[in-house]
């Protein structure tokens, strides 16, 4: 009877596996085999611009090539400043914008639409405007004010290279932090903010004990997702800087391209592309372990 019972209850399950099966072999299609056909080229010396040596296995000779320039180490100190400066920027400017988006004032639509706008710029539009409206020593609007303080006008893509694309990415990226922290902050019951003020706590404490453990999920979220798309920061470079002047605004992302559409390179290209993989991974697995023990910290 048992046994009648459960088939029964077993037929009447959505069959989960199979309607979950096409999805996963779409996905490893499209992502798995052309990181399998990147690890192959990796180990080949393959260069464009000589078809008469065709494609011949090196073994590690890419990979040995590349962790023995100084150039990559350049590279990689780049792509870590990237990265940790406009995480930090868009981080305090998203939490600063979403504290204020979750009051009520006048204009609040208005003032939110604005704030969301340079979100949905595309990352080679955004590069020109900067390039050309903000960063222009002749005519962009860090020459005029350097006019109206009386000082010699910056060439910033020039002098300050990494510095001026930090400012570009964290514009673009800043309105995205804002919004997935402005969910955890109206996600926050009613409840939770009355029983502290009946503890006793000031707008401070509320902040510090309520407001922010509830926040730790959304913060993990959006300092995983924000590593992952930053590290792949390509069009604001091509456009400002070209990686330059020589190696001072190149990033992993940006060195894949250099050494294979500059130098035609796909078997180093492909070496680099590897190593990218697995330094993101790297850095992935030590953010997700430092907060998780912040949350772990915070909960006992």
């Amino acid at each position: 009877m048992q046994t009648t019972e459960k088939k029964r209850r077993a037929s009447n399950q959505p069959p989960v596996k199979r309607l979950i099966l096409p999805s996963a072999i779409y996905l490893i299609i499209m992502t798995q085999i052309p990181f399998l056909i990147t690890i192959y080229f990796s180990f080949q010396d393959w260069n464009l611009m000589r078809p008469d040596k065709g494609i011949v296995f090196n073994g590690l000779a890419n990979f040995k090539k590349i962790l023995t320039s100084s150039s990559f180490y350049q590279v990689f100190g780049n792509t870590v400043a990237l990265t940790v400066a406009v995480l930090i920027i868009c981080f305090l400017l998203g939490f600063a914008f979403a504290l204020l988006m979750n009051r009520h004032f006048w204009g609040k639509g208005i003032v939110r639409t604005i704030f969301i706008t340079p979100f949905f710029v595309m990352p080679t539009v955004s590069a020109i405007v900067w390039k050309t409206l903000m960063y222009n020593p002749n005519f962009g609007m860090s020459s005029y004010f350097a006019h109206v303080f009386g000082k010699a006008p910056i060439d910033w893509l020039s002098a300050h290279p990494l510095f001026s694309i930090i400012l570009i990415v964290s514009w673009m990226w800043t309105p995205f932090f804002m919004l997935i922290l402005l969910a955890g902050l109206q996600s926050l019951p009613d409840e939770l903010i009355e029983a502290a003020q009946l503890d006793g706590a000031n707008k401070i404490g509320q902040f510090i004990h309520v407001t922010i453990p509830h926040l730790f999920r959304y913060i993990e979220v959006v300092l995983l997702l924000g590593l992952m798309f930053i590290l792949q920061v390509f069009g604001e470079i091509y456009v400002t800087t070209a990686g330059g002047p020589g190696y001072a605004s190149t990033n992993l992302s940006f060195l894949v391209y250099r050494i294979g559409f500059q130098n035609w390179d796909i078997g180093e290209a492909s070496a680099v592309g590897v190593l990218t993989v697995i330094l993101t991974i790297i850095m992935m697995m030590f953010m997700f372990k430092l907060l998780s023990r912040m949350f772990r910290e915070e909960q006992s």
